[in-house]
């Protein structure tokens, strides 16, 4: 990850730090949050040589890592060895996010041996919690033995303090709100990264847990009861504002982390390309099939989105944390598309879940 002052500068330079790659659709669980709604019978998959054009027009860009999040289940990619290597042999760090469910010691040993990072996943130390969110029985198990691989194969051992490879994102909501202080603890004792997120009203979560979605009293109770583990400076809720991507800050971090999309969104929940608002003679124009990533990237509409902090509302537009924290974009956006709110006034909506 990225601090504050690096993020600015690489905007205020017009240069990119990282991008976001969905090599496919497929996945092997199917998770009630899911965003993407991604599922077994999703076959999208994106072009090997068409990913490997992008990486190299984003390291022409400046960029220092490339997160491959999969829109699925990464590993299912068929070309995933040879694009994690075709990265790592740029000098570029790639960061994985995955459900760890196919993650074996073998793969896990190439993963290390590649500088990967790898962002787990761990909703719930509760079995029946953790597969009644991930949609199928089992999911638990499968999940902890990935984890374990990746903790025999040295990710939980980090080169020096604070510069950790292996994160575990949860996705906050009220099955698992009583556990969010402990699932934090066994990361920190662990040396893993403790990525939290809400659970946002979008996607897949908006049909099948609607009624799981934390009110603001409640996501102000677990921002206060993380926030006291974290350093003094860091007791708001932080956002990068690296361009086009906002994400939390804590005392340690991973490997560089950002994203992409093939249609180019400014982070996942915000789903620009599927706004009518957003689209030129019926289509929506940031795709790299159809453009270089470096004139989406110079476009008016990415640009008016890494240039955020200059127009927020609300609360964020007056905090004095602006210079680190944007709130959640993400979150303030679908909650303003979902009452009808202009796009690129959603974005620059006040932040959902601050606890100031």
């Amino acid at each position: 990850m990225y601090g504050a002052q690096e993020a600015q500068e690489a905007r205020n330079s017009n240069r990119l730090l990282a991008i976001r790659l969905e090599t496919n659709t497929s996945c092997n669980l199917h998770c009630r949050y899911c965003y993407a709604q991604s599922g077994e019978d999703s076959v999208k998959i994106a072009d090997f040589n068409a990913l490997k054009r992008i990486i190299s027009e984003a390291k022409e860009l400046g960029i220092k890592s490339v997160v491959v999040i999969g829109g699925g289940e990464p590993t299912l990619y068929p070309n995933f060895r040879e694009l994690i290597a075709y990265i790592d042999s740029l000098g570029i760090v790639p960061m994985i996010f995955s459900n760890t469910v196919l993650m074996t010691e073998e793969l896990a040993e190439f993963l290390y041996g590649h500088n990967a990072s790898v962002m787990g996943k761990l909703d719930s130390l509760k079995p029946e919690v953790q597969d009644y969110l991930a949609g199928r029985e089992g999911a638990f198990e499968d999940i902890k033995t990935g984890l374990e691989n990746l903790i025999k194969a040295g990710f939980s051992n980090p080169a020096e303090p604070g510069k950790l490879r292996l994160g575990i994102s949860f996705v906050s909501n009220k099955m698992n709100l009583e556990e969010i202080e402990e699932i934090w603890h066994f990361c920190r004792q662990n040396n893993i990264f403790p990525n939290m997120e809400i659970l946002t009203p979008t996607g897949r979560a908006n049909d099948e847990l609607e009624d799981k979605l934390l009110t603001a009293d409640e996501i102000k109770k677990v921002q206060i009861k993380t926030a006291g583990y974290r350093p003094k400076i860091l007791r708001v809720r932080l956002a990068s504002l690296h361009p086009d991507y906002c994400k939390r800050l804590s005392s340690a971090s991973l490997q560089p982390v950002h994203q992409y999309r093939r249609k180019r969104p400014a982070c996942a929940p915000t789903k620009l390309d599927e706004h009518p608002a957003l689209r030129i003679n019926g289509g929506y124009p940031y795709n790299v099939n159809r453009m270089s990533l470096k004139e989406i990237y110079n476009s008016e509409l990415f640009t008016y989105v890494r240039n955020i902090d200059r127009v927020l509302e609300g609360r964020c537009g007056n905090c004095e944390n602006i210079g680190e924290c944007i709130g959640c974009r993400g979150y303030a956006y679908s909650v303003g598309i979902n009452n009808g709110i202009d796009p690129l006034k959603a974005l620059r909506m006040e932040c959902q879940q601050c606890f100031k």
